[in-house]
This record gives C-alpha cells, sequence and structure tokens, in this order.
C-alpha cells in the first residue's frame, strides 16, 4: 500500500508544512469524504468551514489561511491548492491500463490495411479497406474504422467508437468512448416530393493533440471538410455540424452545439449547453458562457452569455434593472410620504 507523511509531500511541493510532520496518509479524499488517513484540499473559499470539520488527517490550502490544524494533523500552504492536489492524485492514482501490441483474434481487417509498429487492436475491431493506423495507436475493443480512413502515431481511440470513411486523425489524439466521427451532416432540401437529402461527400479531420469525449458527434462535411485543429479540447455529449472549423487550442464544453459552417478561432471556449448559429465567426480568445444561444459574429476577445447572447455586461446590466426599478419604486414611495406631510404641514399654516 502506497503512504506519504506530510513532510514529504511538502517537500514534493516545496510547500510550507504546518503541524505535524509525520502525519501519514494512504489515499485521496475531498473534505467532506476524506476519513483520518486520507489527505484533502481546500480549493475554493466558499468550502472554508468544511476544514475544521474535515476528517483528513492532511490539507492543502493556500498561503493566506491562517487556520491552526488540530493535534496530530496538518496543513500544507500552496499557491493553488488545487492544482498541487493533483500531485497527490498522481502519487496514489493506480497503475495506468497497459495494451499490449498485437491483434486480438476476432478482429475484423480488411487485407489492404495497414497498420503500423506495436499497434494495438482490440476484440471484435471492424478496419475497413484501405485504412491505415500509425505507430503505437490503440483501437480498443468494438470498434468501427472505415474505408481509407487515416490513423496518426499514438493515438487512443477508446470502445465503440465509429470512424467513417476517408476521415483523417492527426497524431496523439484521444477519443473516448461512443463518438461517431463522420456522420452525415444534417443536409435536406424541402420539395414539391418531400424532404430531398443533400449528399454529404466531405470528410472530418481532426489534427494532432486533440481529445473527444465520450458520445460526441462531429458531422463530416457537405464539401471539403469539417475541421478539429491542434490541441482542441471537447467534452462529453458536444456537437459539431459540417464544415464546422474549430481553431487551435479551442475548448467546448459539454453538450453545446455548433450549426453548419460555424468559424471558430483560436483559444475559444464555449461553455456548457450553448448553441451556436450557423455560418458566423467565433474569433479568437472570446468567451460564450453557459447555456448562451449565439447568432451573430463574436469579436477577439469578446464575452457574452444570455439568450440570445450578448455582451457579459450588457446582460449583468439587464439583470440589475429588476433591483434598480425596485429601489426607485421605494425612492417614489418614500418621497411621496415626505410630500403628503409637507402638504399637511402647508395646510396647517394656511389655518393659522
Amino acid at each position: 500500500m502506497k503512504k506519504l507523511t506530510a513532510g514529504e509531500l511538502a517537500k514534493m511541493l516545496s510547500a510550507e508544512l504546518v503541524g505535524n510532520n509525520d502525519a501519514e496518509f494512504f489515499g485521496v479524499a475531498s473534505l467532506s469524504e476524506a476519513k483520518a488517513n486520507e489527505v484533502s484540499f481546500l480549493g475554493n473559499k466558499k468550502y472554508l468551514d468544511m476544514v475544521a470539520k474535515s476528517d483528513a488527517v492532511t490539507i492543502l490550502v493556500p498561503t493566506e489561511f491562517d487556520g491552526i490544524p488540530a493535534k496530530g494533523r496538518a496543513f500544507i500552504k500552496c499557491d493553488d491548492p488545487t492544482s498541487a492536489f493533483s500531485t497527490a492524485i498522481d502519487f496514489f492514482a493506480a497503475s495506468p491500463v497497459e495494451y499490449k501490441p498485437g491483434i486480438h483474434p476476432t478482429a475484423v481487417i480488411a487485407d489492404s490495411v495497414k497498420i503500423g509498429p506495436d499497434c494495438h487492436i482490440g476484440a471484435y475491431t471492424v478496419i475497413e479497406e484501405g485504412a491505415v493506423i500509425g505507430k503505437k495507436s490503440i483501437i480498443c475493443a468494438n470498434t468501427y474504422i472505415g474505408h481509407e480512413v487515416k490513423i496518426g502515431s499514438e493515438c487512443k481511440i477508446y470502445p465503440g467508437v465509429v470512424i467513417r470513411e476517408r476521415c483523417i486523425l492527426g497524431s496523439n489524439v484521444i477519443i473516448h468512448p461512443n463518438v461517431c466521427i463522420g456522420g452525415d451532416g444534417f443536409g435536406y432540401a424541402p420539395s414539391a416530393f418531400g424532404i430531398v437529402k443533400i449528399p454529404q461527400v466531405g470528410i472530418v479531420r481532426i489534427d494532432d493533440d486533440v481529445e473527444i469525449g465520450a458520445n460526441t458527434t462531429i458531422d463530416r462535411a457537405r464539401f471539403g471538410k469539417t475541421w478539429i485543429k491542434t490541441g482542441v479540447k471537447i467534452d462529453d455529449q458536444v456537437h459539431v455540424a459540417h464544415n464546422v472549423t474549430i481553431g487551435e487550442f479551442s475548448m467546448l464544453v459539454g453538450q453545446c452545439g455548433l450549426a453548419g459552417s460555424a468559424n471558430v478561432g483560436q483559444g475559444v471556449i464555449i461553455a456548457a449547453q450553448a448553441g451556436i448559429n450557423g455560418h458566423i465567426t467565433l474569433h479568437d480568445g472570446c468567451r460564450i458562457g453557459p447555456c448562451a444561444v449565439v447568432k451573430d459574429d463574436v469579436p477577439p476577445g469578446g464575452a457574452i452569455i444570455g439568450y440570445p447572447a450578448v455582451p457579459a455586461r450588457d446582460f449583468m446590466a439587464k439583470q440589475l434593472v429588476p433591483k434598480q426599478v425596485k429601489t426607485l419604486k421605494n425612492k417614489v414611495k418614500e418621497l411621496e410620504k415626505t410630500i403628503g406631510l409637507l402638504k399637511e404641514e402647508l395646510e396647517k399654516l394656511k389655518d393659522n
């Protein structure tokens, strides 16, 4: 069983120790769930009162924290307790699952497929004609790799992923379970004969160092490509429609959706459940708030929120209006009362 002392962890973090240098712990936990043999952390001031209540033998706290630990326990003061806590998590984490190179006998692989050295191909995987898999890539069980798909080196494709024909993945791409890449875009045209399907003949291109969360769908382009550029991180249950482009190092948070031909710049963050209109541009570095409905272009560095989305400052100003109106109504009542009293005094003076 792995164990650390408060002194050892403080040394690893180059942080100040307050309390018992020899306090031992054998795992990590939240403040509310920690046992007496575990380490925890204070990452948010709203949990401040939990520090005294927690059973954790050692707690990582901000540098400005001035509390005194109970006897036998310790505090470790850190510039960023949340990040520092990752060191403890990594120490106690179980060893990662090892995927040994080789092809499972139940995998169905076309004769023309090219598989690089040291790849792992899991059980019941299907790889169609003309596909190429780069070296040291891991393709887990029950995955479907379509015709002429190209996958770079050192990728990790978890179970149940579907990558349809001709799509291209770079290197070091991680795709979590049940992602669908290259399904048809939502292209239809009303006609006298009903709804006519518009062929979707493009591809999806995913560049290096991209990670895609479970159950996300990325549609193939009507023509050309849907393009996820280098370093993009996509959460679970995100929908990226046909011909969308996502710029380098942008982040798409859970359940957000982007309509066709939306263009997202570099370093953009789209928060959970936001909806992005088609054929608009979110310029570099902008921030889209949760549940925002974005119908127009957003300028570089812009921050918008709301339904429909507006600049964050405008949104907050609107939220203050009811409170301001209530304040003004109370002031009007006070003024009316004062005026009434003055009228009474004036009438008394007239009578005299």
